[in-house]
C-alpha cells in the first residue's frame, strides 16, 4: 500500500499537515505542496523563476524558515508556484537548501496563512522515509 504524502489535520484555530517523504528533500517538497494546498492558491499566469537559498543549523529550523519565506513571497508579492527539485546539503554544522521556484501570479488565496510554526514540529526518520507535522498559524 502506498503511503499518503500529505494529510491535512485539524488543529484548534490553526491548520496542520502531516507530511511524508521518501527522502528529506521529498519531505520538504511535499511540505511546500501542503502549504499551497492549505492556502487554496489559485494561479493566473507564469512569471518565470525565483531562486531561493536558505541556511540553518537544524533541519526543523530550515523547514520553518523555508516555508515562511514562501509565505512571505505569497502574501507580499502575490506569487507562488511549483518547486520541482530541492537540493539539500550539509557543510560542517550548516544545512544549505537551494531550490528554484517556477513562479506563478496568484489570483486568489482561500486561506491566509500567517506562518509555519514550531508547534509539534519534529522531523522523524522512519523505516520507509521521513515524517513531520507542520502547524500553520492562520
Amino acid at each position: 500500500m502506498k503511503k499518503e504524502k500529505i494529510k491535512i489535520i485539524n488543529h484548534t484555530a490553526d491548520i496542520g499537515i502531516e507530511v511524508f517523504g521518501d527522502t528529506i528533500e521529498e519531505l520538504f517538497l511535499n511540505s511546500v505542496k501542503g502549504l499551497y494546498l492549505v492556502s487554496g492558491v489559485k494561479y493566473n499566469g507564469e512569471k518565470g523563476f525565483l531562486e531561493i537559498e536558505i541556511k540553518e543549523s537544524v533541519l526543523e529550523d530550515l523547514l520553518v524558515k523555508f516555508l515562511n519565506e514562501l509565505i512571505y513571497i505569497m502574501e507580499t508579492k502575490k506569487l507562488g508556484g511549483e518547486i520541482e527539485k530541492i537540493h539539500l546539503e550539509k557543510k560542517e554544522d550548516l544545512y544549505i537548501l537551494k531550490t528554484k521556484l517556477k513562479v506563478k501570479s496568484i489570483e486568489k488565496i482561500d486561506k491566509e496563512v500567517k506562518a509555519a510554526t514550531y508547534h509539534k514540529l519534529k522531523i522523524e526518520k522512519k523505516e520507509d522515509g521521513f515524517l513531520t507535522t507542520i502547524i500553520f498559524d492562520l
